[in-house]
């Protein structure tokens, strides 16, 4: 279907004339650009992981519901279980049937070719649910307890073949106050020495591991942060990837164009060598819709890194649900099926099915608050865009269109779809909505267009046919 002006973008119609001048308003702060002449590889849907998310029940949650999302990293280890599945510091069998929550949601992660990472401190009981006073490694001055801990995860992986595809997180969050550490700095880093050392002695390097782990992003300021990094320049225990969490706010230090340059910095005043990084939660709740999700795909995508969907759920919840991509029927059923998807569901799934061919270079607003990811197919040109929690009219600017095989001038049809959400994870939301094609007229081989986001959820995708 091809509209003549007036169009509706954003719930606000506008006429090509009004929407051209609202684009000669928008300054560099409130603009994201793709560059098509830029190929960035092909997607690999680096976005695309949960934390937890996944039923203990193999297949309880439909195959399809994954493969749609390409869903590629996973991490899970049996927190928040009930007895008699409460960890390590319950006694060896409850320490073994949390463990058995850890291996399968590692066999459902398998099935995809996704990766998984063991979290150590679940497994010990250490996930915010136990009771004050509980042991910690270390407490007292005691590492036997710890050991033993150890010996005993160790065999759990190797009899149920947990080699592939898999890291160890040696301690998850230090940093979050006394949710799941209740120790100080120097007892976490000889706890990650240990830790570390007899790991690496059981598994070689078939079993990364990944540190710190902290909920904090690298800062010189952070001492959990400086005493790491001189730690484990002294000691030569250098993780396989520095992971840390992004669920903090809308805030620069929350962001990886922030965070990357400072950690290459403070790694080479160590006499460190960069390595990759992982980001095994990001996102806080009110970003779970499909402005936020947009957002995070973009950044995660510019700076090739892989990312975990942060998990804002407890209990019974956690273990399912996909990390609200999902809801079903009866949600206090923790076995009950029924599942559909909600409106941020299907920005991953246009993420993974239709954004295919290869990424091209795209930059976010100066702000930090609208980002786009875009891909070049066969067939079209597809832009996600994201904004960060926010209202308010920012431009979408497309150079180089003649790489595509586009005149350098003239007028180009470009298709917008809607990803609507309905205030709550519970809705059942459908394909997103087209809402039709718009005719622009654009001149110096680049063309732009405005976004109008009236609300702090909805976000948008837009395509144009390729030559």
């Amino acid at each position: 279907m091809r509209l003549s002006i007036p169009f509706f973008i954003g719930f606000t119609l506008v006429s090509l004339s009004d929407a051209t001048t609202l684009e000669k308003r928008q300054t560099a702060n409130q603009i994201t650009t793709v560059n098509l002449a830029d190929n960035t590889g092909t997607p690999a849907h680096l976005a695309s992981g949960f934390i937890y998310g996944i039923p203990n029940t193999l297949g309880q949650i439909p195959n399809s519901f994954y493969q749609n999302i390409g869903f590629n990293y996973g991490r899970a280890s049996g927190a928040q279980l009930a007895e008699p599945a409460r960890g390590w510091i319950f006694g060896l069998t409850e320490f073994k049937n949390r463990f058995e929550s850890a291996v399968a949601n590692y066999d459902t992660a398998r099935t995809f070719n996704a990766k998984f990472v063991i979290l150590m401190n679940d497994l010990w009981g250490a996930d915010g649910t136990q009771p004050a006073g509980s042991v910690f490694p270390g407490d007292d001055g005691d590492w036997d307890n710890y050991n033993s801990f150890l010996v005993n995860v160790i065999a759990g992986i190797n009899s149920n073949n947990m080699f592939t595809g898999v890291a160890i997180d040696i301690w998850n969050e230090p940093d979050a106050g006394t949710a799941f550490w209740n120790g100080n700095q120097e007892q976490w880093l000889t706890m990650w020495n240990m830790g570390y050392e007899t790991l690496r002695s059981a598994f070689g390097t078939t079993i990364e591991l990944f540190g710190p782990t902290l909920a904090g992003a690298p800062e010189t300021t952070n001492t959990w942060w400086t005493t790491f990094l001189a730690q484990i320049a002294s000691s030569n225990t250098i993780p396989d990837a520095y992971v840390w969490h992004l669920e903090g706010s809308v805030h620069p230090n929350d962001d990886l164009q922030t965070n990357i340059p400072i950690l290459d910095s403070m790694l080479s005043q160590h006499g460190l060598g960069t390595k990759p990084i992982v980001i095994d939660e990001y996102g806080v709740f009110a970003e779970q819709c499909p402005g936020g999700s947009a957002w995070w795909i973009s950044r995660l995508e510019r700076f090739n890194v892989p990312g975990l969907r942060g998990n804002w759920l407890s209990g019974t919840e956690l273990h399912d649900f996909m990390a609200s991509l999902l809801w079903k029927p009866d949600p206090t059923d923790a076995t009950a099926t029924g599942y559909f998807t909600n409106g941020d569901y299907q920005v991953y799934q246009y993420y993974n099915l239709n954004m295919t061919g290869h990424r091209v270079a795209t930059t976010g607003s100066i702000d930090r608050l609208m980002d786009s990811y875009a891909t070049v197919g066969t067939d079209k040109v597809r832009i996600l865009v994201g904004g960060r929690q926010v209202t308010g009219t920012w431009q979408v600017t497309v150079d180089s269109l003649s790489t595509v095989g586009l005149p350098t001038s003239g007028t180009l049809d470009i298709t917008t779809w809607q990803f609507s959400f309905t205030g709550s994870h519970t809705g059942d939301v459908g394909l997103p909505t087209n809402l039709g094609v718009v005719a622009h007229t654009y001149s110096g081989n680049s063309v732009s267009f405005p976004i109008f986001q009236t609300d702090t959820t909805t976000t948008w995708a837009f395509e144009f046919n390729v030559a």
